[in-house]
């Protein structure tokens, strides 16, 4: 019987050692994220000078009469959204604007009560957040709709033209809120937000 010769197991393995990265490779990935970082705060300025000046310089809005007639369905600038007329005719019209420094106006006295105006301007639109919240809004003596159908900055209501306006707010039970809207390229808001509780009778 022959003898099997040995079986020789291999020699384990040495793993080959990982070499380190040369320094300049640490350092330019360093030099790569800096760069990164100044670009990315470098965009964020930029935009946020944009937004800046966006909202310090306004575009101009144009006085002008009512423009021609919107698709069906749109609402014109300043039409009613209770009578809105079939060609926007049915718009307040603006009245000279009103001068001075005073920001109210007080009337009335005896057993009808003090009556205050409060004097406001824009740009371009007002919005409303009245309490009760169904008193109907009237532009120049024109019914415009609910206070609650021009709470939100895409339901605002828009004035057709420059000029000043008187806004009565009224419902059933309360006394009415009166109001005077000048709309000017100088004004500092674009929409005014008129805020009121009537009070009841």
């Amino acid at each position: 019987m022959t003898a099997e010769p040995p079986i020789e197991t291999p020699p384990e393995s040495e793993e080959p050692e990982i070499e380190p990265l040369p320094k300049w490779v640490a350092a330019a990935i360093g030099a790569v994220l800096v760069l990164m970082a100044g670009l990315a705060v470098y965009t964020g300025l930029r935009y946020r000078e944009t937004s800046t000046f966006t909202s310090i310089v306004k575009p101009r809005r144009s006085p002008a009469p009512a423009p021609a007639p919107a698709p069906p369905g749109e609402p014109q600038p300043g039409s009613s959204l209770v009578y809105p007329g079939d060609d926007a005719s049915n718009t307040p019209n603006a009245n000279a604007p009103v001068t001075g420094r005073a920001h109210a106006e007080i009337s009335g006295g005896g057993t009808g009560g003090i009556q205050t105006t409060l004097r406001l301007t824009a740009r371009r639109a007002m919005m409303m957040k009245v309490t009760p919240p169904d008193a109907m809004v009237y532009v120049n003596d024109l019914a415009i709709g609910a206070a609650q159908q021009l709470s939100t900055p895409d339901q605002a209501y828009d004035f057709p033209q420059a000029g000043s306006y008187t806004i009565r707010i009224s419902a059933q039970g309360f006394r009415d809120r009166q109001f005077i809207v000048t709309v000017a390229d100088t004004a500092k808001p674009e929409v005014v937000k008129i805020e009121a509780d009537l009070a009841k009778e």
